[in-house]
């Protein structure tokens, strides 16, 4: 399964960093419509949708609401109070994992789960195309996914070797807070590595830090959320589309939710230099 994972994560990785690095902003839209659609996809059936022509219609929906986004929302002031909403809704999903265990398996339909997906979906690309239009942009936004991939590689090989305390058991068994620490200690790292490169002076470094290490955090809500939906739904992964990962949702799980936040404590960071 290891094997898999990593001949599937390779080539998708260099092309995400070719495409973050040498492409425009219009041509990552895009792409990220692409998988937009596919999210939606996946998405109806954590919501309890099974016609394959409604999962197609949803995610269609989805693709058209992320695009009149990009043309409508991503360059006005609209933005700013849309991750504001994110970034608090994304707390309380936090909260209520904390204090609620997911509810048992159901293929019933849930307009809830539906409507959820928006808010899921929508800022996170449009956090992720507006830093990639910023000075340096390409560059943040690559920092930006890397830092989930660092957060996941540091989380695998701590919790591998010292996990013994799980993070939340009755949402993904797998996942262990010395694992978690793993993850904090080594976007730490990174995040000092990134300071450097960037050229920021010490309190943005500082700020740096402390947003990569909250942003470490709330990743994991993300990643928690997808499995919470998922065992609501009774499913092991969103989708098959790519081996030894799953589906699109499940690739994509910690970037949704970390996304809005660092865009929002970017624009800080950048402003007090």
């Amino acid at each position: 399964m290891l094997l898999q994972r990593i001949l599937t994560a390779i080539p998708l990785a260099i092309l995400a960093v070719w495409a973050i690095l040498y492409q425009s902003t219009e041509v990552l839209m895009y792409a990220f419509l692409l998988v937009s659609f596919i999210a939606g996809w996946e998405w109806a059936q954590l919501a309890g949708i099974k016609s394959p022509v409604l999962r197609i219609t949803l995610g269609v929906v989805l693709t058209i609401t992320v695009y009149l986004s990009y043309k409508y929302i991503l360059h006005t002031v609209w933005l700013h109070y849309l991750l504001m909403v994110t970034v608090t809704w994304w707390c309380l999903v936090m909260y209520r994992m904390a204090v609620k265990p997911p509810a048992p398996a159901s293929e019933k339909f849930s307009l809830i789960k539906l409507l959820i997906m928006f808010i899921t979906i929508v800022p996170p690309v449009l956090s992720l195309l507006r830093v990639h239009e910023i000075g340096q942009g390409p560059y943040w936004l690559l920092y930006m996914v890397t830092l989930v991939w660092v957060a996941d590689i540091g989380a695998y090989f701590s919790g591998r070797k010292f996990g013994k305390v799980k993070l939340a058991p009755h949402l993904s068994p797998g996942k262990t807070r010395e694992g978690l620490y793993g993850g904090l200690f080594l976007t730490s790292l990174y995040s000092g590595a990134a300071a450097l490169f960037f050229k920021l002076n010490i309190e943005q470094a500082i700020w740096l830090v402390v947003v990569t290490v909250l942003a470490t955090v709330i990743s994991v809500a993300g990643d928690l959320f997808i499995s919470l939906l998922k065992r609501e739904r009774g499913v092991k992964d969103t989708g098959a589309i790519l081996p030894g990962h799953g589906g699109v949702l499940d690739r994509i799980d910690s970037i949704t939710s970390s996304a809005p936040f660092f865009l929002v404590m970017l624009d800080y960071i950048l402003r007090h230099g």
